[in-house]
């Protein structure tokens, strides 16, 4: 078999090749980043165990993230040893038997899609590899331009998805590249939790109307409820093309559509980690196009759409907890310490109470901790009645309120009094416990009691403690028993 022609050729060849690069870094018009490799057979002359670097210009060197020098005369086994298995298949096709290859991947190691050109020379053995490194901003330029295709559009729209810009911004953005590529009329991303439908995002054409409020607040029974047998029939996609088919048996369905305008549409749902529905991706009345798989793309699409959905789901998640107290849904200490800084850094006059609720011991102690935890949550609301202003919870019965506006102290000890009537009535009254509390507070305004938010917080705790003091002193009295709490 035959093989290299020596050194002589293969400097031959890198020449050749430095002199391409100069020319093309000096035009600035090619803006390809390709290498030529020389492949390492294996014992039994069929296939490549490795190959070796002759040349790799400068755009294909940035694009893998290492130096000229580190790769030319080296291995690529020694710079990616676990990403080498389909390179390694298509270059030994095209070093010895002239076949041209096309593939697109994601590398991990590398952190984004590539896409792979490997074509044979006409030095057998060797093969030139062209990359477009799809991260790339001129060749994200290009592949905008090659949207007729089924897969440069899945690649391209799955990008947009795993960005990390603005939610809703990405969003949007994949619905309109979806409407470059398929030509609907409407396409839009439904959410559900299997009892109500809502429309989350939707992109429509020019002159076609939005349909948020017919689809706000769908009953998933009545509407969708169907729709998973055609799930399991179809296994991932719903195409309908014509939709005279639920005339007869699915009028709802029928009438929802036509009411629409809906003569075609296709849709496809996203999953949860447990495989439960979370929504549905649809187009509707599309273009047909040859050249476009329009099941494919949506099918695909909506994968990629359930996961960043998915995923934000869960960063609000975690971010509510960061900064809300989950039993009674009010902001946390940390938020009320950031909320009265940037309050104290932007206005002169405001405020803030602190609240501690008075017997909460004695019922919790007595009637449990989830009776404890009802009261909680019934003063959260009845202080944010009583004040107007955002309450926090500090504490396991400590609450702040912030005055973030210019208020006379008359209407300070207005909101006193308006918390106090607030827990004249029980509490929790039920058939198995009746529960009476009160609250203390104490409250500090900036500039008369002090300009340093933390002396602020110091004199309203004081004067609230002083509350619960004398409320303690009156108990004890008039002859009752002084429940601490």
């Amino acid at each position: 078999m035959e093989r290299m022609q020596g050194d002589n050729d293969s400097s031959l060849i890198k020449n050749a090749f430095l002199l391409f690069d100069k020319m093309s870094e000096l035009q600035k018009k090619l803006p390809v980043a390709y290498a030529l490799f020389q492949i390492v057979e294996n014992d039994k002359h069929d296939g490549a165990v490795d190959a070796k670097y002759l040349y790799a210009n400068e755009r294909f060197c940035r694009g893998i993230g290492h130096d000229k020098e580190d790769l030319v005369g080296h291995l690529a086994t020694e710079t990616y040893e676990d990403e080498t298995k389909e390179l390694f298949y298509y270059a030994y096709k095209a070093a010895y038997r002239g076949e041209e290859s096309n593939y697109t991947t994601y590398s991990k190691i590398l952190g984004h899609w590539a896409e792979f050109i490997i074509a044979p020379t006409n030095i057998r053995g060797c093969c030139i590899v062209v990359c477009t490194f799809i991260d790339d901003s001129h060749l994200e330029r290009e592949l905008l331009r090659r949207n007729s295709t089924t897969d440069d559009a899945i690649v391209r729209i799955s990008r947009l998805l795993s960005n990390e810009d603005d939610y809703d911004a990405v969003m949007n953005q994949v619905l309109l590249e979806l409407s470059r590529v398929i030509h609907p009329e409407r396409i839009y991303i439904l959410s559900t939790d299997r009892v109500v439908v809502d429309l989350e995002f939707e992109w429509c054409n020019d002159g076609i109307p939005t349909h948020r409020e017919k689809l706000s607040k769908l009953s998933y029974q009545k509407y969708f409820g169907n729709w998973e047998k055609y799930l399991n029939r179809d296994r991932a996609v719903i195409k309908i093309d014509d939709i005279d088919i639920f005339k007869e048996h699915e009028k709802d369905v029928y009438e929802n559509l036509k009411d629409r305008g809906i003569q075609r549409f296709v849709c496809a749902p996203f999953y949860d980690n447990k495989h439960q529905i979370l929504g549905f991706l649809c187009a509707d009345n599309y273009e047909i196009i040859d050249d476009i798989d329009t099941r494919k793309i949506i099918e695909s699409i909506s994968y990629f759409i359930g996961f960043r959905i998915r995923n934000h789901t869960l960063m609000k998640l975690l971010d509510y907890r960061g900064t809300h107290d989950d039993l009674t849904g009010l902001k946390n200490r940390r938020v009320f310490g950031e909320a009265l800084k940037a309050v104290s850094q932007t206005r002169d006059t405001y405020g803030i109470y602190y609240v501690d609720l008075n017997f909460f011991k004695y019922a919790n102690d007595n009637y449990g901790h989830h009776v404890g935890n009802e009261v909680l949550q019934e003063t959260a609301i009845r202080l944010r009645d009583a004040s107007r202003h955002e309450v926090f919870r500090i504490g396991g019965d400590e609450f702040a309120i912030l005055i973030d506006e210019e208020l006379p102290e008359e209407e300070y000890k207005k909101i006193l009094e308006d918390m106090d009537a607030a827990f004249k009535v029980p509490i929790l009254d039920t058939k198995d416990y009746r529960i009476t509390i009160s609250v203390s507070a104490g409250y500090a305004i900036a500039p008369t009691d002090s300009t340093s938010p933390n002396e602020l917080r110091k004199i309203a705790d004081q004067r609230m403690y002083e509350k619960k003091k004398l409320m303690h002193e009156k108990i004890i009295s008039e002859g009752g028993t002084d429940p601490r709490g």
